[in-house]
């Protein structure tokens, strides 16, 4: 059997504030953008997040739009439950409670340095 990993599992998206490597890590909810990382963290494509300008529902929505993208790893600030459930029901694994810049979240990715969550890091709130 081979150890390679499959095409998905090394793609990582991150959810960005911004469309540069430099961009702040931001929240599931309400990122601005997605980097999509393919093999390095000198390869990726930025694609603007669908959801942002959604009136309810953006963590699920982007999770939805992610899960497309046939992914391995999301990194993410914060996540909710229902986002983090379609991640997890799509084989995504998921690194929140990120911060800091994108391309210094994907080097610790890339290190082994960043633990994948075990759940949602923000519940959201009920109005």
């Amino acid at each position: 059997m081979s150890s390679k990993p499959s095409a998905n599992e090394c793609r990582i998206a991150v959810s960005s504030m911004g469309g540069t490597l430099g961009s702040k890590v931001g929240p599931m909810a309400r990122c601005t953008h997605f980097l999509i990382f393919e093999g390095s963290p000198e390869n990726y494509k930025v694609m603007e997040c669908r959801s942002k300008g959604a009136p309810n529902e953006k963590g699920p929505n982007a999770a939805q739009n992610v899960a497309k993208m046939q992914v391995g790893t999301v990194i993410t600030g914060t996540i909710g439950p229902r986002a983090y459930k379609i991640l997890k029901d799509a084989g995504i694994n998921v690194k929140a409670g990120c911060s800091g810049t994108v391309a210094d979240a994907v080097k610790k990715c890339a290190a082994g340095k960043l633990k994948e969550c075990k759940g949602a890091t923000y519940a959201g709130k009920t109005i």
